[in-house]
């Protein structure tokens, strides 16, 4: 079972920076904790890639069923997840990061590969089986931005600084794994 969320304007980038979503449409809009409402988006609309200075169409790209994304007749196109990819000019491309639009999600049981996906899409969701990202947050629950961290995964240390949203890199396997989060680059688990 995998839990997903709606994507809404101003929704960032796993690549960090500025990058995050621009488009989302005004006649559905989402309350964030933030207490702002926000567009939802959909496949199609587009979001702004800071790292390679682009703007790109958002794909499907999340391992969700496909029939859970639900449809805008008014736009005629499918919702997107946290986790659909924006096709910039990234070599890898950057998935969209769930942050104002959580309140709204999707429990897929069955979880597949994405059927609504371009051909570059589909290629890049199915590069791997599972990816975890992680927030790193203090005892008052704020986010630990810009902070170094190593992830321990069956004997590979990966280091990282996390984005000014707390947030890792995303870490990718071919299959379910423990891992573990410190703060500081280890040189040993």
């Amino acid at each position: 079972m995998t839990v997903y969320y709606a994507v809404v304007e101003d929704d960032p980038l796993d690549n960090g920076g500025n990058s995050h979503v621009i488009g989302g449409t005004p006649h559905a809009t989402i309350q964030g904790p933030d207490g702002k409402s926000r567009g939802q988006t959909h496949l199609g609309h587009k979001a702004w890639c800071s790292v390679c200075q682009s703007v790109g169409e958002i794909a499907a790209g999340a391992r969700i069923s496909d029939y859970l994304r639900g449809w805008d007749e008014i736009l005629g196109a499918k919702e997107a997840i946290d986790g659909d990819i924006v096709l910039c000019k990234c070599e890898r491309h950057p998935r969209i990061v769930s942050v104002y639009a959580r309140s709204c999600t999707y429990i897929d049981s069955a979880s597949g590969a994405p059927a609504a996906a371009t051909p570059a899409a589909l290629a890049s969701a199915q590069s791997t089986g599972y990816d975890e990202q992680f927030t790193l947050r203090d005892a008052n629950g704020s986010p630990l931005a810009d902070t170094y961290y190593t992830l321990a995964s069956h004997g590979t240390l990966i280091h990282g600084v996390t984005d000014s949203y707390g947030r890792t890199a995303r870490h990718e396997t071919d299959g379910a794994q423990a891992v573990r989060v410190y703060l500081g680059h280890r040189q040993e688990a």
